[in-house]
């Protein structure tokens, strides 16, 4: 199973250009310092600074006949971002399941189901065979199957209750019960135990050059470091990993670890991106550190996730849900209110209320239109909501999802909603637009960095290029902060476009990095295929309800 979803597909030659930057959906797939995340089709593990237990020994396990049990468990730090879960089992909304199925000593339970016209979600425990050391657990898949056995499409988040000695969990699906109850099957299979490995490097922390450090070992064949300048005082450390087990690429976590003379670790001053695809489609990641530090790193290792044992076999529950109570708490209504502040035709075409959420429909011509904001909230007579674009589950190209969570502060009484005035507010406006016929020209290009400033759609452009270990850097950056950055640039070769490699961009400054392997010519003439602008300070208000 490839459990990274959101590998950039950058190569050098394209017909058609990359469909990038997505960041909304990247960055919330990226695994980003701790704690981690990874996305797969159905599972969505997210490690935070736990301890997983180790299994020893490996076997089919034999199914055990589903029991009942009741324990109480404190699910508010796993349901620390999904409130509106949380807040309705604190109120006494849901299911109570409490089945549980063991074998070969560990033991899955479902514990809480909830069952409305937005969202499935079921809260669980898995209880290792051994008392944890410290370790995460994955699974080589977990899954909800509707009555026809037809898998429904999902992700799952857990920690380590270290005190219970279990890892607390919920699993979501965006897939709405269409009958009042219905019987489904959860199941995990295959318990998988990793541990974190590092590996020593020696790593020259004054040379910016490619070093590359051969490791074989785990199914690992090799990282490639080099370093850039950031920021003023700061170093990009990118680490490219190669395989021999292509398996690895989707169960890793690598990165570079860095220590000083008293052997204490030289954090990060950003959070770290791991696992986006690098230029030959292995796995990159990126980390920010004071250069100072860095540079009088006494030693460094490269550290990476591996399965140290499994205990296989499938842990299947059967389980009976049902929607009745959630029901009585759930508004519905059909909209067509036209959104005449954007570029693309768009109405908001529904809104759907339950107890754990409330979710705003957005219908577009444009097929995958983005809406230029990034920030969402939801004005509930007088109360505030904070939301966010759904990206799970089957994905209507003509429609956007915009979801709300309930909090503590403000549940609702959804059958007075309808008396209720609704606004939806979206800030920090950041808009696309498709590069000009304008080129850039790269003169005299060399080891030797060099800069040019350009004027590009009315926006000062800084362009600092160089070659180094064969490959042409080009950077931009504008001193102008109500411009987004440069999203991707190519060069035509006989009328064909042939796109650069993105390696470095974020939201919070306009800085973009690209590459050309192997560069071989002198001069180079850059076009722009999109760019972005923003206008932090924009706020847009639609009466929902009056």
């Amino acid at each position: 199973m490839n459990s990274i979803e959101y590998k950039v597909k950058n190569h050098m030659k394209h017909s058609n250009p990359l469909e990038y930057p997505d960041f909304d959906k990247m960055f919330n797939s990226i695994q980003m310092g701790e704690p981690r995340l990874i996305d797969e089709i159905t599972n969505r593990p997210q490690r935070r600074n736990m301890k997983a237990a180790i299994v020893l020994g490996v076997s089919v396990a034999v199914m055990a006949t589903p029991v009942y049990a009741a324990f109480q468990y404190d699910w508010s730090d796993v349901l620390s971002n999904k409130s509106g879960i949380n807040t309705s089992l604190q109120a006494g909304y849901g299911q109570l399941i409490e089945q549980s199925v063991t074998a070969h000593g560990v033991t899955l339970t479902v514990h809480n189901a909830f069952v409305d016209d937005n969202r499935t979600v079921l809260l669980y425990t898995v209880k290792p065979e051994l008392k944890t050391e410290g370790q995460e657990i994955r699974y080589d898949q977990m899954v909800l199957k509707d009555s026809h056995g037809t898998p429904i499409e999902g992700h799952y988040y857990q920690q380590w209750n270290e005190e219970q000695g279990v890892f607390q969990g919920y699993f979501e699906t965006d897939w709405v019960m269409e009958e009042k109850q219905s019987d489904l099957q959860f199941s995990i299979t295959d318990v998988r135990y990793l541990q974190d490995l590092q590996e020593e490097i020696t790593l020259n922390s004054q040379d910016s050059s490619t070093q590359k450090f051969n490791i074989q070992k785990n199914g690992i064949e090799a990282v490639e470091v080099q370093s850039f300048e950031y920021a003023e005082g700061q170093i990009m450390i990118n680490s490219a990993v190669t395989f021999t087990d292509p398996e690895m690429k989707g169960q890793t976590w690598a990165r570079i670890m860095a220590y000083d003379q008293k052997e204490d670790v030289i954090k990060e001053i950003e959070s770290p991106v791991y696992g986006t695809g690098g230029a030959s489609s292995e796995y990159s990641s990126r980390q920010i550190f004071n250069e100072q530090q860095f540079k009088k790193g006494d030693r460094f290792t490269f550290a990476y996730t591996h399965e140290k044992e499994r205990t296989e076999g499938t842990w299947s529950l059967n389980l009976s849900l049902s929607r009745q109570q959630m029901d009585t708490g759930t508004y519905k209504e059909k909209m067509d209110i036209p959104l005449h502040s954007l570029p693309e035709e768009a109405s908001i075409s529904g809104l759907v209320v339950t107890p754990t959420q409330i979710r705003v429909t957005i219908d577009h011509q444009e097929d995958y239109y983005r809406l230029p904001y990034r920030t969402y909230q939801l004005e509930v007579n007088g109360e505030i909501m904070d939301g966010y674009v759904s990206l799970d589950g089957k994905m209507d190209p003509n429609r956007t999802e915009l979801r709300f969570e309930q909090s503590d502060s403000i549940l609702m009484d959804v059958s007075s909603l309808s008396g209720k005035p609704m606004t939806l507010i979206a800030k920090d406006r950041v808009d696309e637009h498709a590069g000009s016929k304008a080129s850039i020209r790269l003169t005299d290009i060399s080891t030797h960095s060099q800069t040019v400033t350009s004027n590009y759609e009315g926006y000062p452009l800084i362009w600092t290029y160089y070659i180094k270990d064969g490959n042409l850097y080009v950077e931009s950056k504008s001193p102008d902060t109500n411009f987004g950055g440069i999203n991707q640039t190519y060069f035509l070769d006989r009328e064909e476009k042939h796109y650069l490699i993105p390696l470095y961009f974020t939201d919070s400054d306009n800085k973009h990095i690209e590459m050309y392997k192997d560069f071989k010519g002198k001069d180079l003439d850059l076009y722009v295929w999109n760019y972005t602008t923003k206008n932090p300070d924009e706020e847009w208000r639609i009466n929902l309800k009056e």
